[in-house]
Order: C-alpha cells, then structure tokens, then sequence
C-alpha cells in the first residue's frame, strides 16, 4: 500500500482552530456609544445647517441695507429697511456681530469705494506721473556721489515740479526724519544742487522712487478702472471716450494728465459712487445702534472681545457713521467693560509700528501716518464718551451699581484717573481737560456731595 501524499496528509491532520475569545468590545459599551454617538452626530449636523440657514438670512438682511454695485442701499425707514431690520432684530446678538464685521472691511473691498478711489486717484494722476518722472531722469544722470551728470540740467519745468514737490511735503507736520531728508535734497535740486552733495543724494531719491512707485494703480483700484475704461470705451459720449483714452494710459504707467472736463467728470463719478457706499455702510452702522438698543433692552449677555471690537471703531473716517458708533456705544454704557475700554482708547496715544506695514497702496510711512490720524479720531471720540458717561455716572449713580462692587473707585479709577492721564497731551488734552472740568462740576453741583471729587481723591 502506497503512502499517502502530502495532500492527503494534510487532510487528515486535525484542523487546529484559535480559541474563540468572543467581541472585543462589552455589549453594554458598544450599545451606550451608539445610543450617544449617533444622536451626537445628527444634533451636529443640525446645528450645522441651523447655523448656516441662520448666517444666510442674516448676511442676506444686511446685504439689504448695505445695497451693492447693482442696487441702491435701502434705508431702515424704508419698508425694505424696515422688514431687514425685523429679521436682524430676531437675533440681535449675532446681527450685531456681523453688522460689526460689515463695518471693519477694508473699503476698497467694496467695487463701489473701488471705483470711487480708482477715480480719485485718476485725478491726481497728472501731478503724481509728473513726479515720478522727473525723479526717474534726474536719477539716471546721477552719480553716485550725489552730483548731477555733466551735459545734464535741470530745465524750468523740471525745477516747477520740483519747488511743487518741496512746497507739499513742506506743508505735510508729521514727516518721518528720513522723509524730512528726501526733501532737503529736493530742495537743493530745485534749487540749482549748489555746492558739494553730501554723498547720500542718490540713496534718497531712490528711496523717494520707491515711493512713487506705489502710486500706481494695482489690485481692486487697477480692476475697477478697468471696468470703468471698457464701459465709457463704447460710450456715445466723446468725452467719456476721450478720459477712457487717458484711463488706458494710466493702467500702463505711461505720464499723462485728464483735461478739466475730464477731471469734472470724473469727480462727479467718484463723489456718486462714494455717496452710495457711504451711506450703505451708514444704514448698517444705524442697524448696530438698533441691536444694541436691542441687546440692552433683552439684558442680553454681550462678551467682552466684542465690546473691544465696537469701541474701537470709534477711529472710523465718516463723521455719520462714528455718530451712530457713538450712540451704541452710549446706550451700552452701564457694561463695566464698555467703560473700561473706553477709557482705554482715550489713553492709547501711541500706534504699534509693527502695524504700519508696507501695503500695496501705502509706502510704510504713509500708512504710519493713516493709523496715526485713525488712532486721534478714536480718542478724541472716547474722550467725549468718558466725559458723558462720568457726568451721568454723578447725576444718576443707582443705574451703574453693577458695574463694580465699588463703583464710585470703578469710576475713579477709569474715567477721572484715565482723562487726567491725557490732559497734557498736545492734541487730545484740551478735550480731555473740558471733559474732565464737566465732571467735576456735576460731581461737587451734587446735592449728596460729591462721589468722585472728594477730598481725598483731589
């Protein structure tokens, strides 16, 4: 008998099987993981959607009362107003949220300021290009010591631009000491450049050419004077075809200047679109003012990462927008914060220049000096607030005892201590004095006595 193969080997060998160790989980452990896991995920997705369904009946609200490119904003008096304003007022806490974030967009985002400053920038294109063509030569044919290329010279109307150029920067108060030394050598060139030049002439021209060079059209300015030149390319108007013309040769950098009725035009267009977007962004600060009524009256918790927000767009450039700002801000007066942020503002007199980076629109200095001026318009206006809020303080104590467990040193310490920090500021003191002289009349005209002026605290 033969022996048996390897197959029959094996299948005859007994089939040695693992020992079944049963689920890796408990039953109990994988029944109360679905029975929370699953309706986890679909209250997830709910709030998801919810969450989405909500911001885009909000934005939709907003979008009303800011209008765009294509339709007019509406204004809350309007019935359109009126019905964008009910949906907002649903949910006031975050309709005031994105009212705010509406207003913190940069404006040139908006096609509508894009166009107007695309326009405003046309007009100034005449002088600017002159400029900047004028250092362009005068650079070529200079040496590196600083002295001018003998066979050049300066001609009259190089020397007119130059004596123009010297006379605005003269007239600009805040000039960093590098821009200061710029227009020295401007003013020794247009001046004939007698004598020896100190070597660094050359350095600083070019660095004035830099400049100049962001004084060109790029981004949403560049795209919106396109457009602008296509349209009134195939306009009937010969006028507007002849600026059309000239828009051409701006967006290549050529030198080239609008005639006066270009310049009227083109003024007229730029004051319409800018209108129009002012008084968008007007109707959605007058929407925030009615959340924050809103958010008041339902004693609606508000954190303090968007009180610091609202307050300090105290710094915004429109006076009417500010104005409704400042009501907000008014009405949300008895929130501790609300008084400790203003007071914070009033005392920031100085601006990070960390902040005041290169843009593609702004040399360093420039947007420096923009940053500056916004941060003396946000004082000026929290000082204002601080002398409002301390004067109703005294007259009416009861409604601030929420504020702190001790509101009269609350009030001390973040109105009066915080307005006499800032009294001998050159430019913010003489408000904050006024401010400050209010409050201490309404505090000693108390028939209580005072609560803020005693004598311990003079």
């Amino acid at each position: 008998m033969s022996e048996p193969t390897r197959i029959e080997e094996q299948q005859q060998a007994p089939v040695m099987r693992e020992t079944a160790t049963g689920p890796l989980l408990p039953r109990w452990f994988t029944t109360v993981f679905y029975v929370i896991f699953v309706p986890f995920c679909l209250y997830s997705a709910f709030y998801v959607v919810r969450s989405l369904r909500t911001q885009h009946t909000l934005a939709a609200a907003i979008n009303v009362l800011m209008g765009t490119l294509t339709t007019p904003a509406e204004s809350p008096d309007g019935a359109a107003g009126r019905s964008a304003l009910d949906v907002l007022r649903a949910r006031p806490l975050e309709s005031f949220l994105y009212l705010n974030q509406t207003l913190l967009q940069n404006d040139v985002d908006d096609p509508r300021m894009a166009r107007a400053l695309a326009l405003r920038r046309a007009l100034d294109w005449g002088s600017v290009s002159a400029d900047r063509d004028v250092i362009e030569r005068i650079l070529a044919h200079m040496n590196e010591d600083g002295s001018l290329q003998s066979g050049f010279s300066i001609d009259k109307d190089m020397q007119q631009i130059l004596d123009q150029m010297v006379k605005e920067r003269r007239s600009v108060p805040d000039m960093t000491y590098v821009e200061d030394r710029i227009t020295d050598v401007l003013d020794w060139l247009a001046k004939g450049h007698v004598g020896q030049p100190v070597g660094t002439e050359k350095k600083r021209l070019a660095a004035l050419e830099t400049q100049y060079a962001k004084k060109v059209f790029v981004g949403s300015e560049a795209a919106a004077l396109k457009v602008i030149a296509d349209a009134w390319q195939g306009d009937v108007d010969a006028l507007r075809k002849q600026t059309a013309a000239e828009f051409s040769k701006m967006l290549k950098g050529q030198r080239t200047d609008l005639s006066a009725e270009g310049k009227a035009l083109c003024t007229a267009e730029a004051d319409q679109w800018e209108k129009r977007y002012r008084q968008g962004v007007l109707d959605v600060a007058i929407a925030g003012r009615e959340m924050a009524a809103e958010i008041v009256k339902t004693n609606t918790f508000l954190d303090h990462p968007h009180i610091y927000q609202y307050i300090s767009m105290l710094d915004n450039g429109f006076d009417d927008v500010r104005g409704q700002i400042i009501e907000g801000v008014w009405l949300l007066r008895h929130n501790r914060f609300v008084i400790r942020f203003t007071a914070y503002f009033a005392t920031k007199t100085t601006v990070n220049p960390f902040m005041a980076v290169e843009t593609l629109r702004l040399t360093k200095e420039e947007h420096e000096r923009e940053l500056r001026r916004a941060n003396e318009r946000r004082m000026e206006e929290a000082i204002a607030l601080l002398g409002r809020i301390g004067v109703d303080y005294v007259q009416h104590p009861d409604d601030y005892k929420s504020v702190d467990k001790a509101p009269e040193d609350y009030m001390r310490r973040f109105i009066v201590s915080a307005l006499s920090e800032v009294v001998d500021e050159p430019v913010i003191g003489p408000p904050a004095r006024k401010a400050l002289d209010e409050i201490r009349a309404a505090d000693l005209a108390r028939s209580g006595g005072p609560k803020l002026f005693t004598s311990s605290a003079e």
